[in-house]
């Protein structure tokens, strides 16, 4: 038959494990709300990157459309110099580099 101070020992160590537990339980459970939270966040980031990128490509879009209405004669902004530097299909090129860049980091 155990002693009462065995017994004492026995419910020490059984209330020890128990609390472990308890608190290894919070552990994974913060862990987990870590986890969901990064995951959130990294979806936001990449969501915001990727608005970014459709942004510049559509600008790049916008700027090849009005190149080509200028070469067509029906839209007139600027000497023809200065709209093939600032409006034409380079810049529209340099944009959608400029937009896969964004999209791909």
């Amino acid at each position: 038959m155990p002693s009462e101070r065995q017994r004492q020992l026995h419910r020490e160590h059984k209330n020890l494990a128990r609390r472990q537990q308890a608190r290894q339980a919070q552990a994974r459970e913060t862990q987990r709300q870590q986890a969901a939270a990064e995951a959130r966040r990294a979806f936001a980031h990449r969501r915001h990157r990727h608005m970014t990128a459709f942004s510049i490509w559509a600008l790049a879009v916008v700027m090849a459309v009005t190149h080509f209405f200028e070469h067509a004669g029906t839209l007139r902004i600027m000497s023809p110099g200065l709209e093939d530097l600032f409006i034409g299909w380079p810049m529209a090129a340099v944009l959608g580099i400029v937009g896969a860049v964004a999209y791909g980091r």
